[in-house]
């Protein structure tokens, strides 16, 4: 190969590296919210379900799934607390 060669392959190389940065950094500027949206739907869906079978377990309609919803959200808050705000 040629210098002209190598230094058009070297332009090339330099130029497919910065276009997946630009896309790797586009991918993750949204990534934290959706991180934080789906922490907080599946604790939220992890305490309606618990709740529903500790009330049917028990009988005892609303006391679990209040509770259990509140304890899933606090710990969905707590979960996203450590990963994003301590850290950043």
């Amino acid at each position: 190969m040629t210098d002209n060669n190598i230094e058009g392959v070297k332009k090339r190389i330099e130029k497919i590296k910065e276009e997946q940065l630009s896309i790797s950094s586009k991918k993750h500027a949204s990534s934290p919210i959706i991180d934080i949206a789906s922490e907080l739907v599946a604790g939220v869906i992890v305490g309606v379900i618990v709740g529903v079978l500790l009330d049917k377990l028990f009988t005892s309609k609303p006391l679990f799934l209040i509770l259990c919803i509140i304890l899933a959200s606090i710990a969905a808050f707590r979960s996203i607390w450590r990963k994003y705000i301590k850290i950043h």
